[in-house]
């Protein structure tokens, strides 16, 4: 991994010629300085100052240091475009939409360009696209992990060499790789307490399982704190576990609510999901909010309310804010040449629909 660290040194030295061209005999750091300050080896650092010298942009003079070579008047001793990677299982929701749009924002105006890839986790480990990337010149990868909560290996093990990593929408606990997320116990229950308030004493959740992210686990856990704190019952039947490729997935939901009959608010994850359980809620023939009170994680449907049996009232994450912080956690960690181990939770709204209206 020292390639990473001897490529960002040898940005750095090209960006100090760039802005020293014509200063008349400016020298460089030494191989100790730069070393120190990319918290590297000797070696590394001389491997890009001797790589610069056979460019022709430097000479050195032994035991006196390097200096920048003036009469290289015709190259442009540029560093590489400076491209900042967003990996992303896909681009379809306005949730990832808003997340790439604060992240462009930000890095647009701090002089960067956002490149987005959209890979499967599966294609990353066939087709080593992490390394690849880096060997491009990639100064940082801001990652959107996919539901199945598996991480690739190149790029935990990217975090650890000190090469500028941020995930979003997952924390990662008992690493140390930085992560900007939602955060999603305080969500659930706040969404728990909102039913609370409106007479609801029997609510069920509907979520994909615990295993596929810690952002479904603290969910979860939300869900079994806020009925704790107000002293109800947490009964097992009235979680109901699924997944968005389950076959018959209307049916099974259907079949939830006929055996629990008594449930008077429901919070469900949304996407594909949500959108089976608006059928199931139709063919059940339950009314809302009189009969049920419903409220979905993530503001999805509102471009579909005049299609859609009801107008729900929805836990709406900060989407574009994620995306902004995620950005500006990369550029610190590029300016101060030193990586953190930031873990930054960022709080949601309720948008109330007639969903939960009393």
């Amino acid at each position: 991994m020292s390639n990473f660290l001897y490529k960002q040194i040898k940005d750095h030295l090209l960006q100090l010629i760039a802005d020293n061209r014509q200063v008349p005999h400016y020298k460089l750091p030494s191989e100790n300085q730069l070393a120190m300050k990319f918290n590297t080896s000797r070696i590394t650092a001389k491997r890009a100052l001797t790589e610069l010298q056979e460019e022709g942009y430097i000479y050195r003079y032994q035991g006196k240091g390097s200096y920048i070579n003036t009469e290289k008047q015709n190259s442009k001793a540029e560093p590489s475009a400076s491209f900042i990677c967003m990996l992303l299982p896909n681009i379809g929701s306005n949730f990832i939409s808003n997340i790439v749009s604060g992240a462009r924002t930000v890095l647009k105006q701090n002089g960067y360009h956002l490149l987005l890839m959209s890979e499967r986790e599966e294609d990353l480990l066939q087709d080593n696209l992490v390394s690849n990337l880096v060997e491009l010149g990639v100064k940082g990868i801001i990652v959107f992990p996919n539901s199945s909560a598996r991480y690739n290996k190149d790029l935990l093990l990217l975090a650890f060499n000190k090469f500028p990593v941020v995930f979003v929408d997952r924390t990662l606990h008992n690493i140390d790789v930085s992560s900007v997320s939602s955060d999603h116990l305080e969500m659930s229950k706040k969404a728990v307490q909102h039913l609370i308030d409106r007479d609801c004493k029997n609510i069920g959740l509907i979520t994909v399982p615990a295993e596929y992210g810690s952002s479904s686990a603290r969910r979860i856990s939300g869900y079994e704190r806020a009925h704790m704190e107000n002293n109800l019952l947490i009964k097992s039947s009235n979680i109901l576990y699924v997944t968005k490729d389950m076959p018959d997935l209307t049916e099974r939901i259907c079949e939830y609510f006929r055996t629990n009959p008594d449930l008077d608010g429901i919070l469900s994850y949304g996407d594909i999901i949500g959108i089976h359980v608006y059928s199931a809620i139709r063919a059940c023939g339950i009314g809302v909010p009189q009969d049920m009170k419903v409220i979905f994680f993530d503001n999805e449907y509102m471009n579909y309310q005049d299609i859609l049996p009801f107008s729900s009232t929805c836990i709406s994450q900060r989407s574009l804010e994620i995306g902004e912080t995620a950005a500006n956690l990369i550029i610190k960690y590029l300016k101060k040449h030193s990586i953190g181990n930031d873990k930054i939770m960022i709080d949601c709204d309720i948008i109330e629909k007639d969903s939960t209206r009393i």
